[in-house]
């Protein structure tokens, strides 16, 4: 019986690291204690349903390249994929980030919202 509360204990423990981690650009932001507010963007996929999400942490991004702020999935080292862009807030929502507020911004040289991005803010969760 021992043995297994031991199993079932570690595994729980387990599950629960691999969720407590926002990977960007090989970095967890969960981990920066200097980070305490980050910026979500949320662009649709051309043709797709799906959406391609980038976190702004304040990380330098070298050349204009999104890529350094795409989320990482910890255990394949390969780009998360998210359905919508409820599934991204709820990720960082289970991940220990609280909610602030949504913008949603035309893209450059557009002055409608068509072809733009939204953009959500997020705080760290006071412990």
């Amino acid at each position: 019986m021992k043995k297994l509360f031991f199993v079932l204990a570690l595994f729980f423990a387990g599950t629960t690291a691999a969720f407590s981690q926002v990977v960007v650009d090989g970095v967890n932001i969960n981990n920066l204690e200097q980070v305490s507010m980050v910026r979500m963007i949320a662009q649709e996929r051309f043709l797709s349903s799906r959406v391609t999400i980038f976190i702004d942490y304040g990380q330098s991004v070298q050349g204009g390249s999104r890529q350094r702020m795409e989320v990482i999935n910890p255990q394949d080292g390969k780009r998360m994929k998210f359905n919508s862009v409820m599934h991204a807030v709820n990720f960082l929502i289970s991940n220990g980030w609280e909610y602030v507020e949504a913008m949603v911004l035309p893209s450059e040289g557009n002055a409608s919202t068509t072809g733009g991005s939204t953009q959500y803010l997020f705080v760290r969760e006071v412990q």
